[in-house]
């Protein structure tokens, strides 16, 4: 094997560790083998535009904000909600599979049941859990009340805004896209002028769309199929449609499910006005201790995090793996060992160096 072959095969392997979003293998002064590595879930990740070129995106732009969103901010670790050991989780609303990546790397145990009904968009979550080596099961439908199929207008431009065509509000959009940009100037990290001067062109396109019939079906009709007997945590986000995945839930079901994380759109003048308050009380009525909170770069969208969590949960025996705030370094002597259980001895770098940016390849020679 060339060395660059070898190099390939190492960093193809060290990104499906779990924690690794990049790396790069090189040989020093010596001739040693040395892995550097970048971990996720800091904004430098966003900043190596090669983290995110390495996935099957639809959008730059809107891949970044996705990263931001469920690994910096970890919105859908707040309130409570925490990942045990051996987890299952469904995840509504996949989208490209950042949320699995995200599972992964935190919570490597955990069972992953993907749902995205949108084919191009379903076809790269695809890519980047064959990519990573993901133990991810992935559906090609959503979830909803029943089992139907409707149109959806799917954006190819920035396809988190696709949602079924009876649920679009493109003005809420647009709107959005301004509040968030005007947001993260104003108190996000620095060093990403470049990012949101990019996501704020995007509210001025006149974006088309593509009409796709896609298959939703009820949860409790896919509980019974994979035959989970308890649910951990369910995350939603079905632009305007979570109502109708908890609808989805049969009484039998619901005391399977202990945890909640959602994003629900609650939106003035607008079909969605309300649904906050209709949602807490549908949950505290199954049970749930609720939390609702705005998450600072969506203040003034009519977008909500909404939290539920099933009293006594925390005396589950099986050990917290996750937490917000909680992220666990990658450690050298780990990786190490893990590659030496998937590695030819010969392939083990010699040293492993955990780094906040890594270097751009140098051409071949």
């Amino acid at each position: 094997m060339s060395l660059r072959q070898v190099t390939t095969e190492i960093e193809r392997t060290l990104r499906r560790y779990p924690g690794i979003a990049r790396a790069r293998v090189l040989r020093d002064t010596d001739g040693k083998l040395v892995a550097q590595v970048l971990p996720w879930g800091t904004h430098s990740v966003t900043a190596d535009t090669g983290v995110l070129a390495e996935l099957a995106v639809m959008n730059m732009a809107e891949t970044r904000f996705l990263h931001d969103e469920i690994f910096v901010d970890e919105v859908y670790l707040r309130g409570g909600i925490v990942l045990r050991e051996n987890a299952v989780v469904f995840d509504v609303g996949a989208n490209i599979g950042m949320y699995s990546l995200f599972i992964e790397a935190r919570c490597p145990s955990a069972r992953v049941y993907a749902f995205e009904p949108i084919p191009e968009v379903f076809a790269k979550l695809q890519e980047n859990i064959g990519e990573r080596g993901l133990t991810t099961r992935s559906f090609e439908y959503g979830l909803s009340d029943r089992e139907q199929e409707v149109s959806f207008y799917y954006y190819p431009d920035i396809s988190i805004m696709s949602c079924r065509h009876d649920y679009t509000n493109w003005d809420n959009e647009v709107e959005l896209i301004k509040l968030y940009v005007a947001n993260e100037r104003q108190s996000g990290p620095p060093g990403r002028a470049e990012h949101l001067a990019e996501v704020e062109a995007l509210a001025g396109k006149d974006f088309e769309f593509v009409e796709r019939r896609c298959r939703l079906r009820p949860m409790s009709a896919v509980i019974d199929e994979v035959g989970v007997r308890a649910i951990d945590l369910i995350k939603i986000d079905a632009q305007r449609a979570e109502h109708d995945v908890l609808r989805g839930i049969e009484d039998r079901h619901w005391p399977l499910i202990q945890q909640i994380s959602m994003e629900v759109h609650d939106e003035a003048a607008s079909p969605t006005e309300g649904r906050v308050k209709q949602v807490t009380e549908l949950l505290v009525e199954k049970g749930f201790r609720v939390s609702v909170e705005v998450e600072e770069m969506l203040r003034g969208t009519g977008r909500y995090a909404v939290y539920a969590i099933r009293p006594g949960y925390d005396r589950d025996p099986r050990p917290v793996v996750a937490a917000a705030g909680t992220s666990h370094a990658v450690e050298p002597g780990l990786v190490a060992d893990w590659l030496s259980d998937r590695l030819r001895p010969d392939l083990v770098p010699d040293r492993i160096v955990v780094v906040d940016a890594l270097p751009e390849p140098l051409p071949e020679s």
